[in-house]
């Protein structure tokens, strides 16, 4: 799986975050030094099952990956202000990855699959991750 095919997916769709980054930059927005609004793509996990042709080896390979946001309740004590960019952030991601086919030749579509809090951290940052799913074909001659 290609995550620098969802990072460019994301840096041209996406409008409102300061940055966009992988799981290599996470530490660093762990430790506050990446300015909020914030994503991180990051990879999750892969399998594979064959599928018997003659003279091939071919492979259904399905890939996760999730996108952390990280944004700030700074704005008010309840953090209502942070849900609302939240949301704002996890429809756009949406609407940026669902559907969308990042090589029609040898793959599906992008779907989601669940999201979850991470955690609320003591510098009042909300941070959230939605999983993805792509399912791609591979084949060895």
């Amino acid at each position: 799986m290609d995550l620098d095919l969802v990072i460019a997916r994301l840096k041209a769709t996406l409008t409102g975050l300061k940055s966009i980054g992988t799981s290599v930059d996470l530490d660093a927005a762990i430790d506050g030094v990446v300015a909020v609004p914030a994503a991180f793509v990051l990879p999750l996990a892969d399998s594979a099952t064959p599928i018997d042709m003659a003279g091939s080896t071919d492979e259904r390979e399905t890939g996760a990956f999730g996108v952390v946001h990280v944004v700030s309740n700074r704005r008010d004590a309840q953090g209502a202000a942070a849900l609302n960019d939240l949301k704002t952030l996890r429809l756009n991601l949406r609407a940026a990855l669902v559907g969308w086919v990042p090589d029609a030749a040898t793959g599906e579509p992008v779907h989601r699959t669940t999201g979850r809090l991470l955690r609320m951290d003591g510098n009042g940052r909300l941070w959230w991750i939605d999983e993805f799913q792509l399912i791609t074909y591979y084949r060895s001659t």
